[in-house]
């Protein structure tokens, strides 16, 4: 199916190739100039020249018996039509248009009255011309003609002293023009960047200072859409968090009340259902739960809490409290590798990122499995990662599964699609990468945070 999406237009290219064109109409038309100056110029340097022989000529034409002859040896006209770069020819006739003298091939030249003379281009023998023809007081007519070489010589030498310096300042122009395009769309590109490395929920109004004059109508209506932007997502999640405030309640004391039904003698059939109904509201109150943490994390991401060192070893010590117990009711073995890892983090979203990645672990390892949780350096990178012995992410959903609610069709558990979508916050957030791979050949999932290395404090690089 053909490409229907429209071809974007460069700013850039448009003002460069209409500098270009403007420039190479002014070379064309400074060529044209330039070559009419040259050939005016040639023809008055040599016309003069062209016409000394027709005078000489015209000078010795002599009358003897009635007939008219031309008092010149053959080595003088040879000498007189002598030239090193070009060939000359000539013809004498008189005033009955006989041929007195010369080449009989050149033709007859009409309307010339005695004493007149005119310059003419022509062709003889296929070769182009300049010709001059003078009608003598007498009558006789002397034409005499030289091909062009030594004027193309002197057209051609007139437009290369004239053109090179136009096209190489026409060349500079054009560099010029890119710098100063370059350079004055900078403040565009500048604007474009810092659009470009935002995150989806940074929707601070940009800087109208750093923007030209041009720009600025563009950017202060960007900025008033990002306001209106900032005010929907505030309401939306002022809406999360209520609603999720106001689901956490009842859902829990329809829970525990499930919880104290179940204690009590029942029909199988009975039973089997309000077990159904225990498990959906457990997925329920999980869901509120996971709502209001993505909520919050949302809130932190817009706020840019302060981030402090925290040391994930003891993020992970906090967590192996309070998840070995599920771990072993599971029949699961919750295992820790902890080294110290110091990062620059929020530890109340970093704990919160953790309790996901082990709940998600947890939930999709079989009863007897494995997971394990590590914490340490990968040379000066901080990184904590959660391995374990589950089915797996494919390859082509490990990109996908950080995606809000999606879970991969056929996939076991009780998972809402929200946890690693929390936990992809969390990273963003704290400007690291977040590695979804295989934690064995065929199945198992390690998922690596890797954060940025802490700069030392300036005191150790002063001593240092």
């Amino acid at each position: 199916m053909a490409n229907l999406s429209p071809v974007r237009k460069s700013v850039r290219r448009r003002l460069l190739i209409l500098l270009t064109c403007s420039l190479l109409m002014l070379v064309a038309g400074a060529t044209t100039v330039t070559y009419w100056i040259a050939v005016r110029a040639a023809n008055a340097a040599y016309d003069r020249a062209l016409l000394d022989p027709a005078v000489d000529l015209s000078d010795n034409i002599r009358m003897e018996s009635g007939t008219a002859r031309l008092e010149l040896s053959r080595d003088a006209q040879d000498a007189l039509m002598y030239d090193q770069s070009d060939k000359v020819v000539f013809q004498i006739r008189d005033s009955q248009g006989r041929i007195v003298a010369g080449d009989p091939s050149l033709p007859e030249v009409g309307g010339l009255t005695p004493g007149t003379r005119m310059y003419f281009d022509g062709k003889h023998q296929g070769q182009s011309q300049r010709f001059v023809a003078m009608r003598t007081p007498s009558g006789y007519l002397v034409q005499v003609g030289e091909t062009l070489n030594k004027r193309q010589h002197l057209v051609r030498d007139v437009l290369v002293a004239e053109l090179v310096p136009t096209l190489l300042i026409a060349l500079a122009a054009i560099a010029v023009a890119w710098i100063a395009v370059t350079h004055g769309l900078a403040p565009l590109e500048r604007v474009s960047a810092k659009l470009l490395h935002r995150s989806p929920q940074n929707l601070e109004p940009l800087d109208e200072a750093d923007a030209p004059d041009e720009m600025a109508p563009a950017v202060q209506a960007l900025n008033r859409l990002l306001e209106r932007a900032r005010a929907a997502n505030a309401v939306q999640q002022r809406f999360l968090v209520n609603s999720a405030h106001q689901l956490r309640t009842p859902l829990a004391g329809l829970q525990m009340h499930m919880e104290l039904f179940l204690r009590r003698p029942l029909a199988p059939e009975l039973r089997m259902e309000v077990e159904r109904m225990h498990k959906a509201t457990i997925r329920t109150a999980r869901l509120a739960n996971q709502l209001l943490a993505l909520a919050n994390v949302e809130s932190a991401s817009e706020q840019r809490p302060e981030l402090v060192p925290v040391d994930l070893k003891d993020i992970a010590d906090a967590a192996a409290r309070e998840w070995v117990p599920r771990a072993l009711s599971a029949n699961i073995d919750l295992g820790f590798a902890l080294d110290a890892a110091s990062v620059m983090g929020d530890s109340l979203l970093l704990q919160q990122m953790l309790n996901n990645l082990v709940d998600n672990a947890l939930r999709y390892t079989p009863s007897s499995g494995t997971v394990t949780v590590r914490t340490g350096m990968r040379g000066n990178i901080p990184f904590i990662s959660v391995e374990d012995t589950g089915p797996g992410i494919p390859a082509w959903a490990r990109a996908k599964v950080v995606e809000r609610f999606f879970r991969v069709d056929g996939t076991l558990g009780e998972g809402s699609g929200l946890g690693l979508a929390i936990v992809k916050e969390v990273v963003d957030l704290h400007h690291g990468t977040l590695t979804i791979e295989a934690a064995h050949r065929e199945s198992g999932t390690r998922i690596v945070v890797a954060f940025q290395a802490m700069s030392p404090p300036m005191g150790n690089a002063a001593r240092a």
